[in-house]
């Protein structure tokens, strides 16, 4: 069986820019769409960046590296199949990396869902984070091969929303997974067996966010086998419904060309998920990632690099580091390239800015008397993505951050301007002490404490903490 493919992107009718990126592998049948977050260039720039990661270093990973990166849990399955999870893992780490050592590409990520076709057992293998898609479209019949890591699936998964609920349903563009949001990421990953005939529709969200699936399998009936068809009018027609998001498309149709197959003995049908790394794991993807990064034609958006050092409270600690670092270099000038081009990558301080705020109290008092639970959690989105708006600094918040492994710990109390705090590298436990209040987290739950973890980078990273009244969970 061979497999063939088109791929396509468009800018929508709202949007002045693109934020959606797909690579073609076309002689390994590898496929991967990205659609990036983060806002105008941030975004653009994340999904390109991932897309090129993911597909060079799928290409020149060999087993050990592999199985490096896949740690115990998975050294009973064929390393192949762990091949592009771990390219978007490698993705995953190359965005943080970057996030960290440019602050004002924080915020920055995009989903990725990426298929491998095995012309020898006739399986297509699916990996994704995030909410982009891939569908199967057989014998007249629509299927959803992937599940979207949103926080409407989770809703519905609790029963607190029904899925004719979604299209209304504002909180459908928050996702709960993506690349370059953290220094891991989970992976899921399944197999399916491919049938001569079959098509599969791998998108971003601005497709199924404007038609419904329906409409989807309407029109890979009427254009069957004609794949630029199929991904223009699929396009076309989201434009059509309101166009509000960039959309990207990869039409897939399978045929048989006569060649045998056979079903391996490592098929696995249901999802498993490929994350939760260790040290040891972390560690490996860095210095794959300075091995490879000289392969990389990644160019970061000059918006990132600029600062103004007259206004930097680090500015004379920053030119004294410089002056030592330049000592040390002229030094070891013989020094070997791979580790100059990991500490260029990764840098050499750890910590970050810790900005605590609080809605403003007319905020607080809407989100109080807001009594059902979707509407309340679609003010505190709103609230989120627009916090300079919404929030303030909160002091006299007390600060306590402890290593996992080590006894080291930071005490402090914030204030009105972002708390500086430096630590060594490594994962630590922050909690917040306020009467009455917890840390919203990710997942618009209240906590008293969150997991951070600290990377080196070439400045202090930003954190942004939202504390709310305990209330405002009930």
């Amino acid at each position: 069986m061979k497999m063939l493919h088109y791929g396509k992107t468009d800018t929508g009718i709202v949007r002045k820019e693109n934020q959606d990126a797909f690579g073609i592998d076309s002689g390994k049948d590898f496929f991967v769409v990205c659609d990036g977050m983060g806002g105008g260039a941030a975004g653009d720039f994340a999904s390109k960046c991932a897309v090129e990661v993911i597909l060079k270093t799928f290409e020149n990973l060999d087993v050990s590296e592999i199985r490096s990166m896949a740690g115990k849990r998975f050294e009973n399955i064929n390393a192949e199949l762990l091949r592009p999870a771990a390219s978007i893992m490698l993705a995953n780490r190359m965005l943080n990396n970057l996030t960290l050592k440019y602050p004002k590409l924080t915020g920055m990520g995009t989903t990725a869902v990426a298929a491998k076709f095995e012309r020898e057992t006739g399986l297509l293998h699916i990996y994704h984070t995030g909410d982009s898609r891939l569908y199967r479209i057989r014998g007249g019949i629509i299927e959803l091969l992937t599940k979207d890591h949103s926080k409407v699936n989770e809703l519905i998964d609790e029963g607190k929303m029904r899925e004719d609920e979604v299209k209304t349903a504002e909180l459908q563009s928050m996702i709960t997974r993506a690349l370059g949001t953290g220094p891991t990421v989970k992976v899921d990953y399944r197999a399916v067996i491919v049938k001569p005939g079959d098509h599969y529709i791998m998108c971003s969200d601005g497709l199924n966010g404007e038609i419904d699936d329906s409409v989807i399998k309407g029109i890979v009936d009427i254009h069957r086998g004609n794949l630029n068809a199929i991904a223009n009018e699929l396009i076309m027609a989201a434009n059509n419904a309101g166009g509000r998001d960039n959309t990207t498309v990869i039409a897939l149709k399978s045929e048989d060309d006569g060649t045998a197959f056979s079903m391996p003995e490592y098929y696995v049908q249901s999802i498993i998920t490929v994350g939760d790394e260790d040290p040891l794991q972390s560690s490996a993807e860095d210095k794959l990632l300075s091995k490879f990064v000289k392969n990389f034609e990644i160019e970061v958006p000059k918006a990132a690099k600029e600062v103004n050092v007259f206004t930097n409270p680090m500015f004379l600690a920053c030119v004294s580091v410089a002056l030592v670092i330049s000592a040390i270099f002229l030094y070891s000038k013989f020094n070997a390239k791979h580790e100059k081009e990991f500490n260029e990558l990764t840098g050499n301080v750890s910590g970050i800015y810790l900005d605590i705020r609080t809605p403003s109290e007319e905020r607080i008092s809407q989100i109080l008397s807001e009594s059902d639970k979707i509407s309340r959690l679609e003010i505190l989105k709103e609230t989120v993505n627009n916090r300079d708006s919404y929030t303030v600094p909160l002091a006299n918040v007390q600060v306590l951050i402890e290593e996992k492994t080590k006894p080291n710990k930071f005490v402090g109390l914030s204030a009105f301007t972002p708390l500086e705090i430096k630590l060594p590298k490594g994962d630590y436990k922050m909690t917040l002490t306020y009467p009455e209040y917890k840390i919203l987290t990710d997942n618009y739950y209240l906590a008293a404490s969150i997991d951070i973890s600290l990377e080196l980078s070439g400045s202090l990273g930003n954190k942004t903490v939202i504390m709310l009244p305990e209330k405002a969970g009930e």
